[in-house]
């Protein structure tokens, strides 16, 4: 770091910022390029000397492999053709429709006939369940919305159906009437328990909303956001309006739809009752077709990393099946690091593409749900920010729904206890779930004090010093370290899997080692500080990949 934060603009700064992000830029590059090609040797070996279980061989190879281990992505990959042509007819049917009955009543007919057909044909009887699910919540809404206390029978019910439905995996309809028990041998394509969570979250917004809209309660100053949002200044309707906004649209019909709504039915990206109905009467103009063109375009580039990395980094299969545990516990520190390192990506990466193609399709539609993943995987150095821009609709979701009720930021440091409980049993009834909900509360309070603290009027020039900037940069290297422990723990090695990368490490090896990770990463941290301050001084809000 070469240049203070509070340094003025001025052509010889300038020159020397451009050195230092020149400089930075090449060095970082330079280590992942030597990660990726070390990645690339370790995986090979151990699938040239182990038979890796989970592996299935390459479509596009003889001799190669493919890792196909993890069920959600075989899953997209195996339907996929039959997705996008089912998108497309779904995108070409509307599009005919709304040209020859372009009013709002026969769009909803039309999202609720193809999203019950599809329903039928992925639950079978299933959708019984999901309709029960539905049905009670608009009718306890009907009833109750508006009323004090309402907020708190709308959640005990729909928390209580999820933990049952995600417990039992489904219910059986012998548990119900036993003759109907017949209905429970029909083979369906997927157990409506899979997508609950989904529709849980969608009840929960319809029935709030509604709420919010009878009660006249509003957390934000719409006035005054029109005044203060650029995209809403000029003439369009920004996505946070959209969501906040009281909709007069609170009927049967549309509720239904939009919980059958097929393009955000089985991944999301999710978005609140207020914001799409306003995009049914009113379609985005966000992006038009050439950005549509652009987006599809980032989208087919991320699908072919991702093919390029489940054909030569078989390290997720290696963690999540258990017949390869012997392999990853013969790792060293380094390997475990590059390891580690390589799961996360394939995390990230497996995630875009699946919920960049359903946001895609949506928007074909006319219809903009949030960005779930804002930025790199490896562009993040602290909780805060990392969390804002991972799963980033579901975060919406939990700020508008769950965080801003129980207080917001002025109760912060106790209600995301609650928010990160939730978070991990929605996921999944796992302990390591929830050990990483609670862990992520745990490094976030850390966080939220220091910050809080250097915000205050007495350090206002303290802030603009290069002492400052490094203070923050050995925080964030720091940071980042914490941050893969915590999501290796929930959607990876687990907590043993972390115990074991945890013995390698605290050896003499291990914490030089560990020191070399921290340096780089501190330096990692200072370099996205510096693409922050660029997409500040110019007003970007494309956050990259």
């Amino acid at each position: 770091m070469i240049v203070s934060p509070g340094t003025p603009d001025s052509p010889q700064v300038n020159v020397l910022r451009r050195i230092e992000f020149g400089v930075l830029f090449f060095f970082l590059a330079w280590i992942v390029f030597n990660l990726l090609v070390d990645g690339w040797n370790l995986s090979t070996r151990v699938a040239a000397g182990a038979k890796i279980a989970g592996l299935k061989p390459s479509p596009y190879s003889d001799s190669g492999y493919v890792d196909l281990n993890d069920g959600q992505l075989s899953s997209f990959l195996n339907n996929l053709p039959a997705l996008l042509i089912f998108a497309f007819l779904f995108v070409f049917g509307r599009k005919l429709l709304k040209y020859q009955r372009p009013d709002i009543q026969s769009q909803l007919i039309y999202y609720l006939i193809i999203g019950v057909g599809m329903n039928l044909y992925l639950h079978g009887p299933g959708i019984i369940f999901l309709l029960f699910e539905l049905l009670f919540n608009y009718f306890l809404a009907y009833y109750y919305a508006g009323k004090k206390g309402f907020p708190v029978i709308a959640w005990t019910f729909n928390f209580s159906y999820l933990v049952l439905a995600e417990y039992y995996h489904g219910f059986k309809f012998s548990w119900v009437f036993p003759p109907l028990s017949f209905l429970d041998e029909i083979p369906v394509e997927m157990n409506w328990a899979g997508v609950n969570k989904m529709c849980m979250l969608k009840a929960l917004s319809f029935v709030l909303d509604y709420h919010w809209a009878l009660s006249k309660e509003d957390y934000l100053s719409l006035d005054k956001h029109k005044i203060d949002c650029t995209e809403c200044s000029n003439i369009n309707v920004c996505y946070t309006y959209r969501m906040r906004a009281h909709a007069n649209h609170y009927t049967l019909l549309a509720y239904s739809a939009y919980f059958f709504y097929p393009p955000l039915y089985l991944a999301g990206p999710t978005t609140s009752y207020n914001a799409w109905i306003s995009q049914v009467q009113s379609p985005q103009r966000s992006y038009d077709t050439k950005k549509l063109l652009i987006y599809g375009a980032r989208l087919v580039f991320v699908f072919l990393v991702l093919q390029w990395f489940i054909h030569n980094l078989f390290f997720p299969a290696i963690a999540n099946n258990v017949r390869n545990r012997w392999i990853w516990e013969s790792f060293n520190t380094y390997e475990l690091i590059i390891a580690s390192y390589f799961i996360l990506k394939w995390i990230w990466l497996k995630f875009t593409v699946i919920w960049r193609f359903f946001r895609l399709w949506a928007l074909c539609d006319g219809i903009e749900s949030p960005e779930n993943m804002g930025r790199c995987m490896s562009n993040n150095y602290c909780f805060e920010s990392f969390w804002r821009m991972w799963h980033r609709a579901f975060n919406q979701w939990l700020i508008r729904y769950v965080f801003i009720p129980l207080g917001g930021s002025k109760y912060k440091i106790y209600n995301i206890w609650v928010v990160f409980g939730f978070v991990a049993l929605w996921h999944d009834l796992n302990l390591n779930l929830l050990a990483w909900g609670w862990g992520m509360c745990l490094f976030i309070m850390p966080e939220v004090i220091v910050k809080s603290y250097f915000q205050k009027a007495k350090f206002n020039e303290f802030r603009k010093t290069l002492q400052y900037s490094w203070l923050c940069a050995f925080g964030g290297g720091f940071y980042i370290i914490l941050m893969m422990a915590a999501n290796l723990v929930g959607f990876s090695f687990g907590i043993r899997g972390l115990t074991i990368v945890l013995e390698e490490v605290f050896t003499e090896s291990g914490i030089y080692l560990l020191f070399k990770v921290f340096m780089v990463l501190t330096l990692g941290a200072h370099f996205m500080m510096i693409i922050r301050r660029e997409e500040t001084k110019y007003e970007i809000k494309n956050k990259g990949f």
